[in-house]
């Protein structure tokens, strides 16, 4: 192993996590990232700048987490052999814009397994060959520059990944709104509730066409009067 500067996480390959259900999965699935983030709080939301490269693309599924240094690609490649059919890939690349860490052929590869998407809180590049495969990719930029394959880094170890962090297993949901996070042990209970908060927007939305006011249906004036 090269020199004797690295961090305690450093090295680490986790082999066997524990998922949410395929069911959960697809609930959250049907769901929008503002309604899953109002259901914790809004809470769980990564930075803005993480976007899918095409605004239709949407992502949902547990997350395999990468760590690596910006540029480096060793432990991306290693968990292609790790990730399973339906899994997102989470990678903390420090948030660095101007080095990639994957281009078309990892993302490819990946494809290959089965993932449901890559997020990456860092660069990618070949970005129109990753389009026209049909791979789901959120990123933070798009540089062509990268660095090599020699690490350190690990896999499936708790990281930061577009200021949230991000624990093996946790639900990952992206929109053209950005990504957002549940972590796996509250995902039934934020599953629920956002069905129910869709569920409200939805008789609201009749309510309104039906005629009724917005102030009976979102009670505007009453909140403005308050401070009268």
């Amino acid at each position: 192993m090269p020199g004797k500067e690295w961090h305690q996480k450093h090295w680490k390959v986790v082999h066997r996590i524990e998922r949410p259900s395929n069911e959960l999965v697809k609930r959250f699935a049907l769901l929008a990232t503002a309604q899953i983030a109002d259901s914790m709080g809004r809470h769980g939301v990564m930075h803005h700048e993480i976007k899918p490269l095409c605004p239709d693309m949407h992502v949902a599924g547990p997350a395999i987490t990468v760590l690596t240094r910006p540029g480096d690609a060793l432990f991306v490649q290693k968990a292609i052999e790790v990730c399973q059919e339906g899994d997102v890939v989470v990678i903390d690349a420090s948030g660095y814009r101007d080095v990639a860490a994957l281009g078309e052929r990892l993302a490819y590869y990946f494809q290959r397994r089965g993932i449901g998407g890559i997020v990456c809180d860092g660069a990618i590049r070949d970005s129109q060959g990753i389009v026209d495969r049909g791979i789901p990719t959120f990123s933070r930029g798009v540089c062509i520059k990268i660095f090599g394959s020699e690490g350190p880094g690990a896999i499936n170890v708790p990281i930061p990944c577009g200021g949230i962090v991000v624990n093996p297993g946790d639900i990952v949901v992206g929109d053209r709104d950005g990504v957002v996070i549940v972590p796996r042990e509250d995902s039934p209970r934020v599953v629920e509730l956002a069905e129910k908060h869709l569920a409200d927007e939805l008789e609201r939305v009749k309510r309104i066409e039906a005629g009724e006011s917005m102030e009976v249906v979102y009670g505007v004036d009453t909140k403005i009067n308050k401070w009268s």
